[in-house]
């Protein structure tokens, strides 16, 4: 239907041009990228493709990255401002939240640049024009990222381009934020069922039926994919059948092991172990989620203690699982944690300054999250009885993932996966009783204008002690007496 193809590997000119090096150019705009991308291409695959992003037609998309994905060879696209010509990837370059894909023709000219974030493609780099979608990803992000890969200029040598058609190695499953990570990426990787590797060197979650690093000869060229449809902010954070596909692979996943045995024995055996330090059986086990990097709850350290105070007529113990910053589960970040390597050694701070504000209470156990991994802290959230977290990333261990009664907060404008919250199991705090207080990290200028994302915000304690009282139905269970 259009002009899109993989090549067989058995072609035998695999050069895109002579072995001197040159300089290639390209347009990067100095603040913001023109989004008439789907106005300005030719290919009739191009403009279907981002039209279909800009529409929100998922199926468009998934056939084109399905057909990437289960073909071998050497892969071959339009050029998207240059009528039937085919160009062939030649490598790939990781550069913050993007991946940044390197297309030539056959002769090594007509160099243009594919540009992923959020969804397959964000934006398009050529040497006459770039441009974005209206769904594409933030400027900034875009154009940082491609200006560090260029060294803050607009040409890149051709030893750096890549001057071969190069092979798919694999799948870059390592967005920087657990959110994208999961519901920009994971999700749609899940629902290929792909057999090609994951090539990342950093990631939040990989299943562990899918294979890891490929081995390929160093003098074959290679280039990697982020596995992108379109991003779940450009889906309106919809939950939609991939992600509910994607949750319950990422629980099962992770629960494997656990009911393999060991970790499920150890993990009772601290439970054994709390029940020794109280005589009495009435324990309260709340995961409470904390930040210190952004949009952060201004009262988070006063709650627990606020909460022991008011809930002893109900329960004789509490054990708090107090979430933070995840780690990637690569073994070789291991040493980070407990360090004092930010953001870690940030959310280690809140969480002393809340034990420290509960030592006057005898019947306490914490138990520190900050730093553990999704895998291993979905583990321990099995036993919760109730969560109270934040509804950006904060929610997904307690809420999405293992589907736990609680209480969700944000500030007054932001809040992932509105639509997820039934109002009965899990409730949002109303955002007419939220304050937000501004950016709390802008130096000199905490009132300046930034997203949502990064707006800290003021809820009273005793606004969420009320829900968690009303929820677990405490106003109606008798109080145990004193003497007991």
């Amino acid at each position: 239907m259009y002009n899109y193809r993989i090549q067989g590997g058995k072609q035998v000119n695999n050069n895109l041009s002579s072995k001197k090096s040159i300089k290639y150019k390209f347009q990067i705009p100095s603040q913001k990228l023109p989004c008439s991308l789907a106005q300005k291409v030719r290919s009739p695959l191009w403009k279907s493709i981002i039209q279909s992003i800009e529409i929100k037609k998922v199926e468009t998309v998934l056939d084109l990255v399905k057909k990437i994905d289960q073909q071998n060879g050497f892969l071959c696209l339009p050029h998207p401002f240059i009528e039937n010509l085919d160009t062939f990837a030649s490598k790939s370059m990781r550069q913050g939240m993007c991946n940044f894909v390197f297309f030539s023709d056959s002769t090594n000219h007509n160099q243009w640049i594919l540009c992923q974030c959020t969804s397959f493609i964000d934006a398009i780099f050529t040497e006459s024009f770039s441009g974005k979608h209206k769904s594409s990803a933030n400027d900034g992000v875009i154009l940082n990222a491609i200006r560090s890969i260029f060294n803050g200029k607009n040409k890149i040598s051709s030893r750096k381009y890549g001057t071969k058609k190069a092979t798919f190695s694999g799948y870059l499953l390592d967005q920087k934020r657990p959110y994208h990570h999961f519901y920009d990426q994971l999700k749609w990787i899940v629902y290929l069922q792909t057999k090609r590797p994951i090539v990342s060197s950093n990631s939040f979650f990989v299943p562990m039926h899918f294979k890891k690093l490929a081995s390929y000869k160093k003098n074959i060229p290679t280039f990697s994919l982020f596995p992108l449809v379109i991003g779940s902010n450009q889906l309106g954070m919809e939950l939609d059948q991939y992600c509910e596909i994607m949750e319950q692979v990422v629980w099962k996943d992770s629960i494997k092991r656990w009911h393999s045995g060991t970790i499920r024995y150890q993990w009772n055996q601290v439970f054994k172990k709390l029940k020794k330090m109280f005589s009495k059986s009435n324990t309260l086990t709340l995961w409470f989620g904390i930040s210190a990097q952004k949009r952060i709850w201004v009262e988070q350290e006063d709650f627990l203690p606020t909460l022991v105070e008011q809930l002893m007529p109900w329960f004789d113990s509490f054990v708090f699982m107090i979430d933070g910053f995840t780690e990637y589960e690569d073994s070789n970040h291991v040493s980070l944690r407990g360090s004092k390597a930010a953001p870690v050694s940030q959310d280690l701070d809140v969480v002393d300054s809340i034990r420290e504000k509960l030592l006057p209470f005898s019947n306490i156990t914490i138990m520190n999250l900050v730093g553990q991994t999704y895998r291993e802290k979905i583990q321990q959230c099995q036993s919760i009885d109730f969560f109270v977290a934040n509804a950006g990333a904060g929610q997904l261990v307690p809420h999405r993932f293992c589907r736990k009664p609680g209480i969700l907060h944000s500030n007054e404008k932001h809040c992932v996966f509105p639509t997820g919250i039934n109002e009965s199991s899990v409730k949002l705090v109303d955002k007419s009783l939220v304050k937000d207080v501004g950016n709390l990290f802008a130096k000199d200028k905490p009132d300046q204008k930034v997203g949502s994302g990064l707006i800290s915000y003021s809820i009273h304690v005793q606004i969420v002690i009320d829900m968690v009282i009303q929820m677990l139905n405490l106003d109606k269970q008798a109080i145990i007496p004193e003497n007991e």
